[in-house]
């Protein structure tokens, strides 16, 4: 058996704590790391824009007759200088020639500990070639990916419509990520910090918390051993003394009701047990009630048992009166007893509703219904078994109460009204619904009913007017 784990209140609270520090920790840390970076990608753009706006303006003003980018090119030298962050800077003409290449050679050395002289030959063509589309291969990437984390910004130069090139500037986010690095270390220490304090803030008020919950289930355990003097005080002035108070007020109405228990545990039914101490006013002795009995029983078990092993006869009893008890609770009427393969059903006692009758035909109606889907069920399975039930139901005053010896009490119903409805059971045939002429009258508006010959029941001087219900299946 698998034992389960125990985490007490201090550690529950103490993970919380943690959890929550975490969460808000890492939800500060990454909001200000996202937001770092993009404001830090918006100015390397702005100022990407502003490069390529004075190149374009310089390539513009001609230079000298030998090289029309002359002035460009001098300015080009210097933008390292107004951003140490710029890692190159190419510059593409009309035809997407490289007409300048720019390298920032002391940042370039600190990212790969030396100056690449592969690099500042090779990158110009990679430029050229990712602008052009078709330097995304993994030659190509594998080149860039030397270079460590980049921002890669393309800037066409086109004053008016005149277009003259393309400039491409790379800025490196290796500082920044150094500093984000350094930036998590030290949120990293503060979370631990404010962690622990929490956590131990945690422990110290979940002791408050515990202590007088550790009473509580203290006197528990005792009254789990039958000890039901038992008394817990509080005095935190919260809802911990609130559930002491109201926890001592449990204990004695568990005095109260132990005794009133100990007078019902001899009963049989449980359901009985159950309504008789929750109803205080029922009496456990003799009283006259009107109710409604139902008796049902299985037509042709007994041959039918006489070709099963007693193994097959229990299975088959088992879950019939399973799926027919089912709907006796369905209905809130009282099991009261089971005489062979007959069930003896009670609805007005000990607790009554104002439509009783009318209950008791719909629990017979719903049992024929259930014992249709129980045999489908057996027939899918293959198994040989086909039941068929009658359903007698009489209204009328009964006796209610504690029947039997000192030693051994039984809750049930006795009177004509109990035999009536025994004696038209008996005369069902399967599938069969009879009632009596009371039941009838009550339940007349409600549901189909076939008026049969008078006949004479046992017990009975005159001939007794019965009904069959009518339903559907």
């Amino acid at each position: 058996m698998r034992r389960e784990i125990f985490l007490s209140l201090k550690v529950k609270l103490g993970l919380l704590v943690a959890a929550i520090v975490l969460a808000i920790m890492g939800i500060m840390t990454y909001t200000s790391v996202i937001r770092q970076e993009s404001a830090m990608k918006y100015e390397m753009r702005s100022k990407a824009i502003n490069m390529a706006q004075i190149t374009g303006a310089l390539a513009l003003l001609g230079g000298n007759a030998a090289d029309p980018w002359a002035f460009a090119k001098q300015f080009l030298k210097f933008a390292p200088q107004l951003d140490d962050n710029i890692l190159y800077i190419v510059i593409l003409g009309q035809t997407g020639s490289i007409i300048d290449t720019e390298i920032n050679m002391p940042l370039l050395s600190e990212i790969t500990g030396k100056d690449d002289k592969a690099f500042v030959e090779g990158l110009p063509n990679v430029v050229r070639e990712r602008i052009a589309g078709s330097g995304k291969g993994p030659e190509g990437q594998a080149f860039m990916s030397r270079l460590g984390h980049l921002l890669p910004i393309d800037v066409v130069l086109k004053p008016g419509d005149n277009f003259i090139g393309t400039m491409s500037i790379g800025y490196s986010l290796y500082r920044f990520d150094a500093s984000v690095d350094r930036a998590r270390l030290i949120t990293l220490l503060f979370t631990l910090t404010f962690t622990i304090v929490g956590i131990l803030a945690s422990f110290g008020l979940s002791s408050n918390i515990t202590k007088p919950i550790y009473r509580i289930v203290d006197a528990m355990k005792h009254i789990q051993q039958g000890d039901l003097e038992q008394h817990v005080t509080v005095k935190t002035r919260d809802e911990m003394q609130m559930l002491a108070s109201n926890f001592n007020f449990m204990i004695d109405g568990l005095k109260e009701r132990e005794h009133i228990k100990q007078t019902f545990k001899r009963y049989v039914s449980e359901l009985v047990a159950e309504h008789l101490i929750k109803e205080r006013e029922v009496s456990i002795t003799g009283e006259r009630k009107t109710a409604t009995i139902l008796f049902q029983d299985i037509r042709g078990f007994t041959s039918m048992s006489e070709q099963m092993s007693p193994e097959e006869v229990v299975s088959i009893l088992k879950e019939y009166f399973t799926a027919m008890v089912d709907v006796i609770f369905a209905y809130e009427g009282t099991l009261d007893k089971y005489i062979g393969d007959a069930i003896m059903a009670v609805f007005g006692t000990p607790y009554a509703h104002e439509d009783d009758p009318s209950r008791a035909v719909k629990t017979a109606i719903d049992m024929q219904r259930a014992l249709k889907a129980l045999n489908q069920k057996w027939e899918n399975e293959g198994k040989n078994r086909r039941l068929a039930v009658g359903c007698g139901i009489a209204t009328g005053p009964v006796v209610a109460g504690s029947m039997g010896s000192e030693k051994r009490l039984e809750y049930t119903v006795i009177g004509d009204t109990v035999n009536l409805a025994s004696r038209i059971e008996g005369l069902t045939k399967g599938g069969q619904i009879l009632i009596c002429d009371t039941t009838h009258t009550a339940v007349k508006d409600n549901v189909g009913i076939k008026p049969l010959d008078k006949v004479y029941v046992k017990g009975k001087k005159e001939p007794q007017q019965i009904y069959e219900v009518l339903y559907e299946l």
